[in-house]
């Protein structure tokens, strides 16, 4: 009998919530301001009230200036279900965009740690450690905004209800917003630091410590510009109530994503053209120069993500409708966080590629890495016994504990000489 007690309790619960959120009772000051405003307009007469756009109703234009932001909210709501306009409706709750990505990812970055266990991209490093602790970031920023959808993100702000929502919405957003930051500068990090294992030029190696400080300044920065954007707090999350905010500050919002934006694209284009430069000098035949170039110009696929964010995010830049002006942003945020793990773990697929799938790396040569097989041929071959020398010219990811304690990665000519760059 309790069960049955406790079941009628629920429904009862339930059916009362639905009776709430279907309720038509306008609030008192929309109503107020619609008389004095059209007198002759009944709040109840469909044919006079839904009468062009929401954004351009009588009924709407006065909760917006005479209401409260719930109220507001609550009479756009209301008027869009009496006048049969269509809910609008959020993402997918996982969105094959942006799984398709992190899968990808996850999967070059597994890779990467399967090269670093067979030997075959250099020896353990602090590239490795930054671009791991991206890697985990990128799964929580895919994590925290999955949430966001669930609680209404990418809806109109006045079709999300309860109102709760709304303020978890915008706490995971300032959680994502700064973990975004971060994430981005160390998978930028753990690329110079990867590039400072092969470039010796003193040159070089000087501007590539400036770029990972810069990139570390940008990530610390730009991450706490977003945590205290608003001054108390806790105005980032519940700011939009409009209560309580008599004493409290905010700053211009676009402002600091377009510089982040800015600052983030200029920095892409630095880190992939130093390299390539550097290739440039080194002495290969020019198909090789091309090849090595190439993977580091993948890079670029990055900065061109950066680029439609940007563009964007102003399409869609601040608007009294937040949660659905700011899910494009979130949702290439989101994307552009999983390609820069991938780009990141390229030169380490690419040697577990070619050693494991020479066929896959589009060349059929021997490949080696290390340096105990013989580079000369001593063996008779018919009747005339000659010498055959081969010269090839490979990355050679093997450690340089051998050698001189350190780990490198090296261009290795195949008769015996290291030509490092």
């Amino acid at each position: 009998m309790k069960i049955h007690q406790c079941l009628f309790a629920i429904l009862l619960a339930f059916a009362a919530l639905v009776a709430a959120s279907n309720s038509t009772e306008f609030p008192q000051c929309a109503v107020s301001c619609l008389a004095q405003e059209s007198s002759s307009c009944s709040i109840y007469d469909a044919s006079c009230v839904c009468t062009g756009a929401a954004s351009k109703s009588a009924l709407v234009s006065c909760a917006e200036s005479s209401c409260t932001a719930k109220d507001y909210y609550i009479t756009r709501h209301l008027y869009e279900l009496e006048c049969g306009l269509p809910i609008k409706k959020g993402p997918l709750l996982v969105d094959p965009a942006t799984l398709a990505p992190a899968i990808l990812a996850t999967i070059f970055f597994f890779i990467r740690i399967a090269a670093k266990l067979g030997n075959l991209a250099g020896g353990w490093g602090p590239d490795d450690y930054t671009v791991t602790a991206a890697f985990i970031l990128g799964v929580a920023l895919f994590v925290v905004n999955t949430y966001m959808i669930k609680y209404g993100f990418g809806m109109n702000s006045w079709d999300i209800l309860p109102f709760h929502h709304i303020t978890l919405v915008f706490q995971y957003f300032e959680g994502l917003a700064m973990m975004y930051k971060i994430q981005i500068s160390l998978c930028k990090i753990s690329v110079l630091l990867f590039l400072l294992r092969i470039f010796q030029s003193r040159v070089f190696r000087v501007l590539a410590y400036i770029l990972i400080g810069v990139n570390a300044a940008i990530g610390i920065t730009f991450s706490l510009v977003d945590l205290l954007r608003c001054t108390p707090v806790h105005l980032d999350w519940d700011g939009w109530t409009g209560e309580n905010i008599e004493e409290g500050t905010c700053i211009n919002f676009i402002a600091a994503v377009m510089v982040h934006c800015l600052v983030n694209i200029f920095v892409d284009v630095v880190i992939v053209i130093l390299p390539i430069y550097e290739v440039t000098k080194l002495q290969l035949p020019f198909t090789k120069k091309v090849t090595v170039a190439f993977m580091f110009m993948m890079g670029l696929i990055l900065t061109i993500v950066a680029i439609i964010r940007v563009v964007v995010f102003w399409e869609h830049r601040w608007t009294n409708n937040l949660t659905a002006g700011l899910q494009p942003l979130i949702h290439w945020s989101v994307i552009e966080s999983q390609i820069a793990i991938m780009t990141t773990c390229l030169p380490a697929a690419r040697a577990f590629i070619t050693h494991y799938f020479p066929a896959l790396g589009g060349s059929s040569a021997r490949r080696t890495y290390a340096r105990t097989n013989s580079l000369y041929n001593n063996t008779p071959s018919g009747a005339n016994s000659k010498i055959s020398k081969s010269v090839n010219i490979s990355v050679d990811y093997t450690t340089r504990s051998a050698r001189d304690s350190t780990s490198a990665v090296h261009l290795v000519e195949m008769d015996g000489r290291y030509e490092r760059f």
